[in-house]
């Protein structure tokens, strides 16, 4: 296909958002914004050639690299089901054209990053997906959405000054492409390389989720409307992973520091997010957190590949296979939960239950299934690693499939479906999306599978250690439930969504307020000054004096988020210097 197929697929959304704002042409937009991925998903399964955009910032590539030809079909897919899917589940009005509008910006940003084969147009896309995700994630407007959206941009923001100080310090080796950039990870100065590789490894790690950055997805995830968790789960928090694979030179070089960091890293996060996703009480809250453990199992396949290069190959084809495969399934799992979010009529709600069930199998690694497949690759791609991790990983990895099957059973607990005779029918705007991506679930993974890999995982013996955990992971939930229910076990202790960064965030406003008893009150004194003088000449009585009031406390609690986040700033200016 033409190169240019691939620049208009990506300028398409942008066209339909900008029609959306506008009134006149919103009417005839609104059936094609749900439609905006599909041009992107045929010139992902036809190809495209490189094109370069010499008019795009200080020049840019797009086209398919080994990553973007598996990837980028997979999530305009997934983008597409969703745009669908929100269709039917957004009440039509203002807010769900506001929605669209978010949802193409942040789409666009999703494909681009995918389509760049240089740092200037991945990072582009990289930071127009993050900040539009905000639109997303604050979509209710209410107060939950309004804390979790602080944390997300928050996060955001501080992920943006690592990654661009990081990328600034690649470019000044000369280097912009992938490769080049790889390269220049493992040239010169080993303090200036520990540097730049630790801002890329937080930086994308917050979008990643990792364990110690990832406290804003469990947080953003349940509030957003449930074809945005779907996306913002299986498609974008890929986006750090991508960076890593582009940026890291795996399969080059060996950085057994870094690699051990990120190897333990993920398992430890694999582990955690199982652990703290298990007390929760929400259905959405426990799906971003088994987000997480399975963002812990792919970064601990980045480390391995950072520690032994030789086996990057079969590690690699097997992360693709499980990105694909847990972006499906992810989005799947969260358009589910929105759909059963209220009562269905009887049929409707067997036939439910019977897919959720099926969600919940491929994500756990149940036999036949993709994320039996990647899981399956990933361990005997762990099999021949020399050493202690070799010896370890394959068990690890067990167990850590054993913990997601106890989670999915805690999540169908949670998500199981109500049924009434007297609720409406179900639309076909969301069963038809949602089945159809059931079938690319299941089949997908074992498409975009290595050879290699489709043949060794076609065993008895590999079926049998698919479905021993999970049958050990049914007994031993049942038998939890059954001793809980005797009162001989005592219940889970709550943890907040956000775990770890509840605290933080009480940590941070504790300092705000000491550092605002510290100045004196300085800004608010100094606001409730200028009312003093402009009170007079406004006549709108105390309406206008409420609206400034939310302002001034608006800014009181950003004084904090600003200061430290313009602390950083300079002290990576420091470092940089």
């Amino acid at each position: 296909m033409s190169s240019y197929a691939l620049l208009a697929a990506l300028c398409w959304p942008v066209v339909l958002a900008a029609c959306l704002l506008q009134h006149r042409a919103a009417p005839v937009v609104r059936p094609l914004a749900p439609w905006a991925a599909l041009p992107a998903l045929l010139v992902g399964m036809t190809g495209a050639a490189d094109l370069d955009i010499p008019w795009l910032l200080l020049g840019g590539s797009l086209g398919l690299d080994a990553v973007a030809r598996v990837l980028l079909p997979v999530t305009a897919a997934l983008w597409l089901v969703a745009g669908l899917f929100a269709q039917g589940y957004l009440e039509a009005g203002i807010r769900r054209d506001r929605f669209f509008a978010w949802f193409l910006a942040a789409l666009v940003g999703n494909l681009l990053l995918l389509a760049a084969l240089d740092v200037l147009v991945f990072y582009l896309g990289f930071a127009l997906m993050s900040f539009a995700s905000y639109g997303l994630v604050l979509h209710d407007g209410d107060a939950r959405a309004r804390h979790a959206g602080r944390y997300y941009i928050a996060m955001v923001v501080i992920g943006e000054l690592c990654v661009i100080s990081g990328l600034m310090l690649l470019a000044s080796r000369g280097a912009v492409g992938f490769a080049a950039m790889q390269a220049a990870v493992v040239a010169g100065d080993a303090g200036r390389n520990n540097l730049i590789i630790g801002l890329l490894i937080v930086g994308f790690g917050i979008k990643a989720g990792v364990f110690g950055l990832h406290f804003w997805l469990p947080l953003a995830h349940p509030v957003a409307p449930a074809p945005a968790s779907a996306v913002l789960s299986g498609a974008m928090i890929k986006a750090g992973l991508v960076a890593w694979l582009r940026l890291l030179p795996l399969g080059d070089a060996a950085l057994p520091g870094w690699g051990a960091v990120l190897a333990i890293l993920g398992l430890f996060t694999a582990c955690y997010g199982v652990l703290a996703g298990l007390p929760q009480r929400e259905a959405k809250t426990v799906l971003a957190y088994s987000s997480v453990s399975q963002m812990g199992v792919m970064t601990l396949a980045v480390g391995l590949g950072l520690l032994f290069p030789a086996h990057w190959p079969a590690l690699f084809g097997t992360v693709l296979v499980y990105m694909v495969h847990h972006g499906l399934a992810k989005g799947g799992l969260f358009l589910g939960a929105g759909l059963v979010q209220h009562p269905l009529r009887p049929a409707a709600a067997r036939l439910a239950a019977g897919v959720l069930c099926l969600w919940a199998l491929a994500l756990a690694g149940g036999p036949l299934t993709g994320g039996y497949l990647a899981k399956h690759g990933l361990k005997h791609a762990a099999d021949g690693v020399a050493g202690p991790w070799g010896a370890t990983v394959p068990g690890l990895l067990t167990l850590s499939a054993a913990l997601t099957a106890v989670l999915m059973l805690r999540f169908l607990w949670l998500a199981w479906p109500r049924s009434s005779s007297t609720a409406p029918p179900a639309a076909m705007g969301l069963w038809a999306p949602w089945l159809a991506l059931l079938g690319g679930c299941f089949a997908w993974p074992w498409i975009v599978a290595p050879p290699a890999l489709r043949a060794g995982a076609a065993g008895v013996p590999a079926l049998w250690g698919a479905a021993w955990p999970i049958a050990l992971a049914a007994a031993v939930a049942t038998g939890a439930v059954l001793l809980r229910r005797a009162g001989r076990i005592p219940a889970l202790p709550r943890i907040p969504a956000g775990d770890v960064g509840i605290p933080l965030e009480r940590a941070l406003v504790g300092l705000g307020r000491r550092l605002g008893r510290l100045a004196g009150e300085g800004l608010p004194r100094a606001l409730d000054g200028l009312w003093d003088l402009a009170g007079p000449l406004v006549r709108g009585g105390p309406a206008w004096s409420a609206r400034f009031g939310r302002g001034e406390a608006r800014i009181a609690a950003w004084s904090v988020t600003g200061l430290l986040v313009v602390l950083l700033a300079l002290s990576l200016a420091w470092l940089l210097s």
